[in-house]
């Protein structure tokens, strides 16, 4: 008797523990940890086909922060984005102007030169009191009503394309507009405008970080393919990056088609600097 009573109560703690491991097990399942930073002008939340738009938010909430496209999102996706703790920044260019903007038509007279590689795309005049207006006063009110966390903005390379007083100055003019509505902004490129408001002490006031793409690799635009970037090159933006973390700002970096033994070096890389940065798999940014 007593063994057989020993026997029975051995197998429901036997089947407890089971029990207990798998649930162990599938709790430690976690979902896997957010990644750090990414960059998305491809994605679309509004596709009108609901698979793909409930794809593009998951996407999005599984990272820390990202960059969209505004236009590409209602405000209520990004709040759903944003309730999961992921950062929102929402993509504005204020150097150039793209023909597939509803804008376009309004502005295009104010444009400087087309922008080479990028054939849709041109140079805008950011001293023209009209354009500064409307990147302010228009564009940038209605995405920072959207509920978006800070403003990634590009194509301050035009003070590099036009390296004039008044261009300068017309950058400063958006940029102390846009931070009216106190978000963060990040300036996308723009070594030699950001260098220059380094120089002159007034970047910190202007904006709060920037994101320099292909420092560690490059594009081949006639292809498209993805390289190395060159030493030389690659040099010269690390030191640009250095200055630009001396000074207060926050660094991201945006590469496309890393490798993995590159991934590696540019992860030790940023990990050792406090940089954030993206490997993009194409120019597309969808991915």
């Amino acid at each position: 008797m007593k063994i057989k009573k020993t026997q029975t109560s051995f197998f429901p703690a036997l089947l407890l523990c089971v029990f207990f491991l798998l649930t162990l097990s599938f709790c430690t399942k976690a979902e896997s940890p957010k990644k750090d930073y990414g960059v998305f002008l491809g994605i679309s939340g509004n596709t009108g086909i609901e698979r793909k738009d409930k794809e593009a938010l998951q996407k999005l909430k599984s990272y820390r922060m990202v960059v969209l496209e505004p236009s590409n999102f209602s405000p209520e996706q990004i709040r759903e984005i944003k309730a999961e703790g992921t950062k929102v920044y929402g993509y504005l260019n204020i150097g150039a102007l793209e023909n597939f903007r509803p804008y376009y038509e309004d502005f295009k007279k104010d444009s400087l030169a087309p922008y080479e590689n990028w054939e849709e795309e041109y140079w805008m005049d950011v001293s023209n009191p009209l354009w500064q207006d409307f990147l302010i006063n228009s564009l940038g009110k209605q995405y920072a009503a959207m509920g978006l966390d800070g403003f990634f903005l590009d194509n301050t390379d035009i003070y590099y394309q036009y390296p004039k007083v008044d261009i300068y100055q017309g950058l400063k003019t958006i940029l102390t507009g846009l931070k009216q509505y106190s978000l963060p902004l990040i300036l996308n490129g723009g070594d030699t405008f950001v260098q220059k408001s380094i120089e002159d002490g007034s970047a910190l006031s202007l904006f709060d970080g920037v994101n320099q793409e292909c420092v560690f690799t490059k594009i081949d635009f006639s292809k498209p393919s993805y390289l190395s970037q060159d030493k030389e090159t690659k040099a010269y933006y690390e030191e640009y990056l250095e200055k630009a973390k001396t000074a207060g700002l926050s660094v991201y970096l945006t590469e496309y088609h890393a490798n993995s033994e590159l991934s590696q070096e540019i992860e030790q890389y940023c990990k050792e600097n406090g940089f954030l940065w993206y490997n993009a798999e194409s120019l597309e940014l969808r991915a």
